[in-house]
């Protein structure tokens, strides 16, 4: 059975059965890695995280006030205190540079402790000063003038999680708040989803040496999304060798083996780059009759790849391919179990997940890949977050009438504005080609028009993406 994606019910402009097959082709499962918890801020845990020690570890003051043993207390009244003649403070203690843990507090004393710090083991509670039970007032001795339970005044050990809880679901983003409880339940690494390597290939120059702007707006965009392990290379296309070897031979003056590349040297270079990344996004023309089209016919990549680009019947921005590299560690193959929204287990499942590169093409001018990287990549890259869609799609209302294409949808620059009631309002930029400015200035989302016949009336709810 196809797993159902978290994509909104009513996504309009075909986008649904899109993603279907985008993540149909993409490799099976998702690669993981073990790091230091010192380093997983930001990622996201690939598996559920279990308490190694109990919290608190020790029994902790509730809050500040005099530590001491309940037993020697039991039989105090106000006729009868009990009085003790051992008293320190914790801070001169440090100062002094004794040891608070290696006090002698065996015979009836008393230990002003700060709140939330260890108790000594010989102690099990604490009262407040302004304690009736406790009277300070005597230089001599303190006394107590009342009976105190156990634990008053205590966090007992292990009243928070005890070891083996699960104190973190899979699937959530590691805050520096989450780090916290990590830490107090004894984690020192964990398994995150990998965070991937990936290569930007330039493909749309035969005379420059110089990366096109297509590809170096990628390798921006990648940097604002957090992603450090980003490359960028230049591959000039692939060269039509039986032609070139003809003209090779009549010594054609015309002739410049520098425009293109041998498909050996085509070849060899995403046979390496597919074993180095993770994730290759290619740039290039928007031509279907080029070999740049022809990437799933390379030896070296997965033969059940994707064979046809994906059209998204969009202007902008109307075709995408997604193939996949060999493998490069055999396919792992991991029993998880499967439970339901209350916590009751259903069974379980075999995960497969394959170590293959994902080949991302994306063809077109700058606002054709400016779009498709909002609209695909960025789910493509984040498919492990399970709540992806929550934080991708938006609705807000048009401040204009649109007059809709009746053939194919729009992807529109646009800024949205929030309202005091919580809404959006969308203020659609003039559309304007690719070699002006203004959209990439001035917008911070990108507006989805679908097609029909009628006009969008101004006010319309329409779906958004955010690229702020």
């Amino acid at each position: 059975m196809q797993k159902k994606l978290p994509i909104p019910d009513n996504l309009p402009n075909h986008l649904t059965d899109i993603f279907y097959h985008i993540n149909i082709n993409l490799p099976k499962g998702d690669l993981k890695e073990t790091v230091k918890l010192d380093e997983a801020v930001n990622q996201v845990n690939a598996s559920d995280i279990y308490a190694l020690q109990d919290y608190p570890l020790h029994n902790l003051s509730e809050y500040a006030g005099w530590a001491l043993n309940s037993e020697t207390t039991q039989s105090a009244s106000k006729d009868s205190p009990v009085l003790i003649t051992h008293w320190y403070y914790w801070g001169q203690q440090l100062y002094r540079s004794i040891n608070p843990y290696k006090l002698d507090l065996k015979t009836p004393s008393l230990l002003e402790i700060p709140a939330y710090t260890k108790l000594p083991e010989s102690l099990d509670s604490v009262i407040a000063q302004q304690d009736e039970r406790l009277d300070l007032s005597d230089t001599e001795a303190k006394k107590i003038t009342g009976s105190i339970p156990a634990m008053h005044g205590v966090i007992p050990k292990g009243s928070i999680f005890k070891q083996g809880d699960v104190i973190l679901k899979k699937d959530e983003k590691l805050t520096p708040e989450k780090l916290i409880v990590l830490r107090r339940a004894g984690i020192k690494e964990l398994s995150i989803y990998k965070n991937p390597k990936i290569l930007i290939v330039s493909m749309h120059s035969f005379d420059k040496e110089e990366m096109s702007e297509e590809s170096l707006y990628v390798k921006d965009v990648l940097k604002t999304w957090g992603y450090e392990q980003v490359e960028i290379k230049s591959l000039k296309p692939e060269r039509f060798d039986a032609a070139f070897n003809n003209l090779k031979k009549d010594n054609d003056p015309a002739l410049d083996d520098s425009l293109t590349t041998s498909r050996d040297d085509y070849i060899k270079f995403f046979e390496q780059q597919t074993s180095n990344f993770d994730v290759i996004i290619c740039c290039t023309y928007q031509n279907n009759r080029s070999s740049l089209f022809q990437l799933e016919k390379l030896p070296i990549f997965d033969q059940s790849s994707m064979s046809s680009a994906l059209n998204t019947r969009c202007m902008p921005a109307n075709e995408i391919k997604i193939l996949k590299g060999q493998d490069r560690t055999p396919p792992s193959r991991e029993t998880v179990q499967i439970y339901d929204e209350s916590g009751n287990h259903k069974g379980m499942r075999v995960v497969v997940t394959e170590d293959k590169a994902t080949i991302i093409n994306l063809p077109g001018d700058i606002q054709d890949i400016a779009i498709l990287m909002h609209a695909f990549v960025k789910y493509i890259l984040n498919k492990h977050i399970s709540d992806f869609f929550d934080h991708a799609y938006f609705k807000g209302k048009t401040d204009i009438e649109i007059v809709p294409n009746v053939t194919n949808r729009k992807l529109l620059w646009g800024c949205y504005k929030a309202q005091e009631n919580g809404e959006y309002v969308l203020e659609i930029i003039e559309q304007q080609q690719s070699y002006q400015i203004e959209p990439f200035v001035k917008a911070n989302c990108i507006v989805i028009v679908p097609f029909q016949e009628q006009t969008i009336a101004k006010g319309t709810d329409l779906y958004f993406m955010k690229i702020g």
